[in-house]
């Protein structure tokens, strides 16, 4: 088959920076223009642009009329909407042939077990609705690999509040990217209905979006925001510095012992290996490892997958025990539309235990406590809820 662009054998340097742009960066699916053409909005900004998937790809935007390079939005259709692995020969050619495109929408690129369908069987199971304009559909309940259809991120990975079409199909969708669909939609009426992204039937009604999304907001702290060097919670042994800034050490033989870096050059501790990480929702890995020589040509998130990670404290089970936990009842705030658990996304309901975190966040206890007794930290944030040295200072 005639093809007008070189077939590439390995991923260019401006091709692979693209495909960690995308994969780090929130875009939205406003549009589908059939099967290969799309209309994207990137997190925080105003104007739209249009991808093609073809041969050659093309893109709207000013990095892919420069380079004519697959820049990230191409790169965010084929990674995040179509599940390319990165390493995918598809994933990084200038275009595709018709032949190519067609094993790609058909998913032919996935193993048996990791496909998925836009529609998810209603055998899957769903979650009965309760509430004001619940409609006459019940919530599918979420699988592993179901992603929210506008940002392609897998909902219980980014564990983003979500709402569900409550008229017809019953699929989740994240509250925030049902914001900027709606605004796409350009409704002015809060009693007019948006439209379900999947379907295109009745999604719900924008003055019950508008309140979840009021109240989701409500399920996000100021320790999400803060900068990914801080270690919250985190104190050091020696000089006292809490938080904890830029490289964190921790002792692999004493539990809950930590050191900041400027006390680890001076000596502090030496009779035990340490093991150490920069961003505090990074693994603990040992220094020891971090030390070694690169691989040539090996990039840091593969180095930093290669080194054996460390395993976290567990939460002491009395202090597991002390966090404080309410029940559920009639007429509490946690019953409102839009204020749901982070973890498994599910509505808080009447009778539930709801446990929160020093981050302030709240979870269903159910969910949170058995990742608390693996790892001393919020699965948020990454905030270290348990440090001897400050709860023996509290208690005092």
């Amino acid at each position: 088959m005639f093809r007008k662009t070189t077939c590439r054998n390995t991923v260019s340097d401006a091709v692979s920076f693209h495909q960690d742009q995308a994969l780090n960066t929130t875009i939205f699916l406003l549009r589908s223009f059939g099967p290969t053409r799309f209309l994207l909005r990137e997190e925080g900004e105003v104007r739209n642009v249009t991808v093609c998937l073809g041969d050659p790809h093309l893109c709207t935007c000013p990095v892919f009329t420069k380079e004519q390079e697959p820049c990230k939005h191409i790169c965010w259709v084929l990674l995040r909407k179509f599940r390319l692995p990165r390493e995918h020969e598809y994933s990084f050619q200038l275009g595709l042939v018709e032949r190519q495109i067609l094993e790609v929408l058909h998913g032919l690129h996935r193993t048996k077990d990791h496909r998925t369908e836009n529609y998810p069987s209603a055998a899957s199971g769903t979650q009965p609705v309760t509430g004001q304009e619940a409609g006459n559909v019940c919530r599918k309940v979420i699988q592993a690999q179901d992603v929210c259809p506008i940002c392609q991120e897998v909902l219980l990975e980014k564990k983003q509040p979500v709402s569900y079409c409550r008229f017809s199909c019953g699929n989740n969708v994240h509250i925030s990217c049902m914001k900027v669909w709606a605004h796409h939609q350009r409704l002015s009426d809060r009693k007019e209905t948006v439209k379900c992204p999947l379907c295109r039937e009745d999604f719900s009604s924008l003055k019950l979006l508008e309140e979840q999304v009021k109240n989701a907001a409500k399920l996000f702290t100021a320790s999400e925001t803060a900068k990914p060097d801080r270690h919250l919670g985190v104190l050091c042994h020696s000089c006292r510095l809490c938080p904890v800034t830029g490289k964190c050490f921790k002792c692999t033989v004493c539990s809950y012992f930590y050191l900041c870096e400027d006390c680890s050059k001076k000596g502090c501790h030496p009779q035990h290996p340490f093991a150490s990480r920069t961003r505090r929702r990074e693994k603990w890995h040992l220094v020891s490892e971090e030390l070694k020589d690169e691989p040539r040509g090996a990039t840091p998130q593969s180095v930093n997958d290669s080194i054996t990670p460390v395993a976290a404290d567990p939460l002491p089970e009395n202090v597991l025990d002390c966090l404080p936990t309410v029940r559920v009842r009639s007429g509490s705030r946690l019953l409102d539309v839009g204020q749901q658990c982070r973890i498994c996304l599910l509505d808080f309901s009447l009778g539930q235990r709801v446990r929160t975190l020093p981050c302030h966040h709240k979870f269903h206890a159910n969910c949170v406590d058995g990742i608390l007794r693996k790892s001393n930290s919020c699965p948020l944030d990454g905030y270290v809820i348990y440090n001897p040295s400050i709860w023996r200072t509290t208690d005092d």
